[in-house]
């Protein structure tokens, strides 16, 4: 798996690099020189002569100055487009000071715009937040509809290199020269669309400084649930393949326990148990008969009682994993029912949907836990565990799941278009599937699967990562031929055995 960056590692690295004799500003010119001879590559396999570099008044602005002097001495017609004024920090100042006057400086946008090849943005860095300006939105929706090549220097500007938020009229380029390594923000959506072919450059940072590798930050390779995977011995039975209790479903969603014990089941968990309300479990039985059913106390309105819960604890004592939530429902009665199921469960625990929304209410819980507990909520789900706004959460997913991870000692998967498996220990970035997700019913499915994979011996954190890469690898398998609209969760499940054939043959 590929180490990438957060921001604050990123600014660690820097800080380290000046402690140990590369200066930030060796560090700038060498970042300018790589973005100068990745265009002056571009120029010459396209046959272009000339180069337009738009900066800012930071450190990034700084990059594109030695860029621009590195350009014009190796004979590119060079312009430098001061989009936010002359430069304000000294790092920048002095590399402004330092151009040759073969560069052109102008502040003059409709001058630099014309008949220019290739356009590099070098306006804002890792550092920018929030929203364009309008005089720099403008300027970029015309640079986005130029016939010309795009590259971004470090992250395009209007793109969080922490969140992956991004303005919509950021800078859009084909290809992204980062530095060092790459950042989070820019593998994440709707960042990971304006980066184009990401080219990481090294720019002299010395490996292994120490706090940027604290708590590692990875990218998956798609398909890596194959090395994942657990051992499958040819001689095995059904209990060598664990047995998994699932406690979903109610009579409000009878539809949400079938799509995650089938998910579970079509992954290789050797034995699994439904324990849900009886309306579900007669439901399942007839479109499911591999599974095993126990009925449960159910209130008025067909949502599980507390009143299950030591049954359900005695079942943990011979399972290797619980799975709670998916179709639940959220009443005072699942609350006091999850909690004491978190708390008290002899077997690992994987929780979903509205086991997430009813454990938030005692989430402390957690702390008295007897046994592993994986959480995979949906960013809102995840602040609600957090107990904060979403925008925060949309802010920074990694540092709250983080704060999650490492206050109750759990794994999370926070899903979203790439999901993030989160450790006490690190992280990592799982960028399968596609729009055939964004349906009701695939976060069941990837819950079953989670829970199978961790029945079966996956440890959590490879479990979670197993599962969303297996639960995306799928959906992109099934749209070789077919819409992504037109795809349901029940159509996931039914090809999992073809995308684990694909992963066990290769």
């Amino acid at each position: 798996m590929e180490q990438i960056l957060t921001v604050g590692q990123m600014r660690y690295a820097e800080k380290r690099s000046d402690e140990l004799g590369v200066s930030l500003a060796k560090l700038m010119d060498n970042a300018g020189e790589a973005l100068g001879r990745y265009v002056l590559k571009c120029c010459i396999s396209n046959g272009i002569h000339s180069c337009l570099i738009l900066t800012g008044k930071g450190n990034n602005g700084g990059d594109g100055f030695v860029a621009a002097r590195f350009l014009a001495a190796s004979g590119v017609k060079t312009t430098v487009l001061l989009c936010c004024g002359e430069p304000g920090t000294e790092l920048a100042k002095n590399a402004y000071s330092r151009l040759d006057k073969s560069v052109l400086v102008t502040q003059d946008i409709n001058a630099a715009l014309e008949n220019t090849g290739i356009i590099v943005d070098c306006v804002f860095g890792t550092g920018f937040h929030g929203a364009l300006g309008d005089g720099i939105k403008a300027l970029f929706k015309r640079a986005n509809s130029c016939e010309a090549v795009r590259i971004a220097c470090d992250i395009p500007s209007g793109c969080n290199a922490q969140s992956g938020q991004a303005d919509p009229d950021s800078f859009k380029a084909d290809a992204t020269v980062t530095f060092h390594r790459k950042k989070l923000g820019m593998l994440l959506s709707p960042s990971r669309y304006h980066c184009g072919e990401i080219h990481t450059a090294d720019i002299g940072i010395p490996e292994l400084t120490g706090g940027e590798t604290d708590f590692p930050v990875t990218l998956c390779p798609k398909g890596i649930a194959g090395t994942l995977l657990p051992e499958r011995i040819p001689y095995g039975h059904k209990g060598t393949f664990g047995r998994l209790t699932a406690v979903c479903g109610s009579e409000s969603y009878l539809g949400a326990a079938r799509l995650s014990v089938s998910g579970a089941l079509r992954t290789g968990v050797g034995l699994c148990e439904l324990l849900s309300v009886q309306k579900v479990t007669d439901l399942t039985c007839t479109a499911l008969p591999e599974c095993i059913y126990t009925p449960l106390e159910a209130d008025e309105n067909g949502f599980l009682l507390a009143s299950n819960a030591q049954r359900i604890i005695e079942k943990t004592k011979t399972s290797q994993c619980l799975l709670i939530g998916c179709g639940l429902g959220h009443t005072a009665e699942t609350e006091r029912l999850v909690a004491e199921l978190a708390e008290s469960s002899n077997c690992p625990v994987v929780i979903d949907a509205d086991g997430i929304n009813s454990l938030a209410a005692n989430i402390d819980v957690l702390q008295k836990k007897k046994s592993d507990v994986i959480l995979t909520p949906h960013l809102k789900e995840l602040s609600r565990l957090c107990g904060c706004e979403l925008s925060k959460v949309l802010d920074d997913p990694l540092g709250c799941a983080q704060q999650l991870s490492q206050k109750y000692g759990v794994t999370v998967l926070a899903k979203s278009s790439e999901s993030l498996a989160v450790s006490p220990d690190g992280c990592a970035v799982i960028r399968s599937g596609n729009t055939a997700l964004s349906k009701g019913g695939s976060g069941d499915v990837l819950a079953g699967i989670t829970a199978s994979l961790t029945a079966q011996g996956c440890k959590p954190f490879e479990a979670c990562i197993a599962a969303s890469d297996i639960l995306g690898g799928t959906a992109e398998l099934l749209c070789e031929g077919a819409s992504p609209r037109g795809l349901l969760a029940s159509d996931i499940v039914t090809a999992l055995p073809q995308y684990l054939k694909a992963l066990e043959d290769n």
